[in-house]
């Protein structure tokens, strides 16, 4: 590796050779994404296909076109969907924590990485090559960490999505469970309370609105309640609508009250909180050294001091 690197750092100091070498990359750059483009949207080349689309046919037998584009995307996923199946899961399961539950977004997720693979060397190499007296070096490094970012890049951004949307979760779960609570001591059954509880958390709580109106979705569907509640579970990955989860299959399994286990539920999550919240405020004076040591004690020791530094000159 370092003599791949000492030979190009060689061949770009010369300039003449520099510049036909960038104008190469650019061009083959350019190339595979017209390549990317041509193969997604085939058919716009295919003058068969092209008349096809034109014959006049019941509406019901058109494809939307979300659909078709997600077709396209399927037929060329090899270009860009890596083979390893346990990476392709937790992508998937990634994708629902972050709230895309669309069955196209894996296809979506890696197209833009590879997309923002290619277009960031790209953009980099010729905001570079435009810059009069870049070096060699620079003009390396510039387009791999290019390449390490636009790989990078969604990762990261789905991961802080993923992050925001479930602390987003937590805070609306309390709300939500002493609403069920509620209801359900109030003689509702459990799909009646969850609809009730979607209906009245939908400007509130957006996001778990719409997690428990999927969930009385797939019920109505014929999909088995403890089933569909396993499912919210694996959209979130929220511990504490795990629990919530666990409590109801163990009432439903061994017949007990449901009020009564979702009342010693809330009762335990609210001590958790509690505990959760006196642990954050014990670290408050450990958090606190740093900005004190720092900020206040310089000026402080200023204030005390130089009254008597002056003092002292002044005799």
């Amino acid at each position: 590796m370092n003599n791949i690197m000492h030979i190009l750092t060689e061949l770009l100091q010369n300039r003449q050779v520099s510049q036909w070498l960038i104008l190469l990359l650019v061009f083959i750059a350019m190339f595979v994404l017209v390549l990317a483009v041509m193969a997604l949207f085939s058919d716009f080349f295919d003058p068969v296909r092209a008349r096809l689309k034109n014959i006049t046919v019941d509406d019901e037998l058109l494809p939307l076109e979300s659909d078709h584009l997600a077709e396209q995307l399927r037929k060329h996923q090899l270009l860009y969907i890596p083979v390893n199946k346990s990476l392709l899961q937790r992508t998937a399961t990634r994708l629902h924590y972050a709230g895309y539950h669309v069955r196209d977004s894996l296809l979506h997720y890696y197209l833009l990485k590879m997309l923002l693979t290619i277009l960031f060397p790209i953009v980099v190499l010729i905001v570079m090559s435009i810059i009069p007296g870049i070096r060699a070096e620079a003009l390396v490094s510039g387009v791999l960490i290019a390449l390490g970012v636009g790989y990078l890049a969604p990762s990261f951004i789905l991961d802080k999505l993923i992050a925001l949307r479930q602390k987003t979760l937590k805070r609306s779960f309390p709300d939500a469970l002493d609403m069920i609570v509620i209801c359900s001591e109030a003689g509702l059954s459990l799909d009646a309370a969850l609809q009730k509880v979607a209906v009245e958390l939908v400007i509130s709580h957006p996001e778990l609105a719409a997690e428990l109106n999927l969930v009385i979705a797939e019920t109505r569907a014929g999909l088995e309640r403890h089933i569909a509640l396993q499912r919210l579970v694996e959209r979130t990955g929220v511990e504490d609508i795990r629990g919530l989860v666990s409590t109801l299959a163990q009432s439903m399994r061994f017949g007990t009250s449901i009020a009564e286990a979702l009342r010693v539920f809330s009762e335990d999550l609210r001590d958790k909180r509690m505990q959760a919240a006196e642990e954050t405020a014990a670290k408050i004076g450990l958090k606190l050294i740093f900005p004190l040591g720092v900020c206040l004690l310089p000026a402080f020791l200023m204030v005390v001091l130089v009254p008597v530094i002056l003092i002292f000159k002044s005799m």
